[in-house]
């Protein structure tokens, strides 16, 4: 089996590959709705009473997410006690569900890695949920680098993730390719002077507007050959 990545660089000119996390790597979205529901019930709130723009919010930072959902709610912990929280309620429930990556994602991951070509995650998630994840789903060796949303000061679609990757790597941005699901991680991913592959998750609650990515694709199964 061929992995073939598309786009204008050969293999050769690609010195990075940075991934997203939750739904482009692995589904999650089931696992971080059950936290935020759980964190909601044990403070007497109710999760479904969030707008559709707290709830639905995709490529996020979680500490995002919780401050507007402490501002919505009028919770008097600080934002990092509930993160505090939040990552405790996240991490319970990944060590216990069935966990299997995204179709195609373990052939992508292990033909590049096999190329010599450095690997990073570039997420709005929590390192250490994604340690436990990429342990149980057997890719950790895979990825040099892990960049979380305690990384940097701005989330998607701001740049700097990517960019702040790119330092840590020590290659330029325009010789990264970024592999995405979230409309807000393609503009990130664009605006940094990226190559932009967009991997649609057909079960995403929220449909991505991707148009912005230099290929969209519905699968990483499209790059087996």
């Amino acid at each position: 089996m061929r992995v073939e990545i598309p786009g204008p660089r050969a293999d050769s000119t690609i010195a990075a590959a940075l991934f997203d996390f939750d739904e482009t790597i692995i589904d999650l979205e089931a696992e971080h709705v059950a936290a935020s529901v759980a964190l909601c019930r044990e403070r007497g709130a109710d999760f479904e009473q969030l707008p559709d723009s707290i709830r639905r919010a995709s490529g996020t930072r979680i500490i995002d997410e919780l401050r507007l959902m402490r501002e919505h709610f009028g919770w008097p912990e600080s934002g990092e006690k509930l993160l505090v929280r939040r990552q405790q309620l996240f991490d319970e429930i990944c060590r216990t569900a069935a966990l299997e990556p995204m179709p195609g994602v373990r052939e992508v991951v292990e033909s590049l890695h096999a190329r010599g070509i450095p690997l990073a995650i570039t997420t709005s998630a929590v390192r250490g949920a994604i340690e436990i994840v990429l342990d149980r789903i057997a890719l950790r060796d895979a990825f040099t680098l892990i960049v979380d949303g305690g990384d940097v000061q701005r989330g998607k679609p701001d740049p700097e993730c990517f960019l702040f990757t790119a330092r840590k790597l020590g290659v330029p941005p325009e010789r990264c390719i970024v592999f995405e699901d979230s409309a807000v991680g393609v503009l990130a991913a664009k605006r940094a002077g990226m190559f932009c592959i967009a991997v649609r998750n057909p079960a995403a609650q929220t449909r991505q507007d991707l148009s912005a990515a230099d290929v969209v694709a519905d699968s990483f199964r499209s790059f087996l050959r």
